[in-house]
């Protein structure tokens, strides 16, 4: 099973519950939260942790640990020792998550800027992607930047390794039993990059009355539609 879920609206998340969140973590990442610096990255990353937790348990019936070292991609570690792929973005305040069961995963969410990425497209994009992209008018043009630069994001972090920009050098090539997916509305990009052979779903987390997480697979909220195969162009 590869499953995804996407939450924006962290800084509305109860202190209480990010509390309790904390406390739950394990010593390992008691330990890395004490070395980090301002309040929005602990956050950030006592849900994070939280969510891949809840993800696993609810989608996936399981109940696991997710463990990770510098420079290395995080995996899930379950209570009888299997260690299961799982990928983790943010931008903005927005939080992507996601887990494979059958095979690896890399997983990818930008907020849209409101600065001009013609600049970037000319220094680092692939010859025939700058004709495409100046043929475009503003929205159509920031629309397809961030399809193409989401889902090379995602293949770093499927791949383990890699360059962005070289990548972005060059026209998408994925390897045979991979899958790019793309969902995209007028503020975010979500894109992910797996294998298996296994589609996978995208669900919307929210919490209850009770502080915990219920998944559901549609959210007006972020008006985000199902995943979709990558257009050509």
């Amino acid at each position: 099973m590869i499953t995804l879920a996407f939450l924006s609206g962290t800084e509305n998340i109860p202190l209480h519950a990010i509390t309790q969140w904390r406390s739950e973590l394990s010593a390992a990442d008691q330990q890395r939260i004490a070395l980090m610096k301002g309040e929005p990255r602990k956050t950030e990353f006592v849900v994070t942790r939280t969510l891949l937790q809840t993800l696993a348990r609810n989608r996936l019936g399981v109940s696991a640990e997710v463990v990770s070292a510098v420079d290395t991609a995080p995996r899930l570690l379950t209570a009888d020792g299997r260690s299961i792929a799982c990928s983790i973005s943010h931008s903005n305040k927005a939080i992507l998550v996601g887990i494979n069961t059958v095979g690896s995963i890399g997983v990818d969410v930008e907020h849209h800027q409101p600065r001009s990425v013609a600049k970037v497209v000319q220094r680092y994009f692939w010859p025939e992607g700058q004709t495409y992209f100046g043929n475009c008018n503003e929205a159509e043009g920031r629309a397809w930047f961030y399809r193409q630069w989401c889902i090379r994001e995602a293949l770093v972090k499927y791949q383990g390794d890699g360059n962005l920009f070289q990548l972005l050098g060059r026209p998408l090539n994925l390897s045979s039993g991979t899958i790019g997916l793309i969902s995209q509305n007028n503020t975010r990009t979500v894109a992910v990059i797996s294998s298996g052979g296994v589609r996978p779903e995208l669900c919307f987390p929210k919490l209850d009355q009770n502080g915990q997480w219920e998944f559901s697979p549609l959210s007006p909220e972020t008006d985000l539609a199902e995943l979709t195969p990558l257009p050509n162009q």
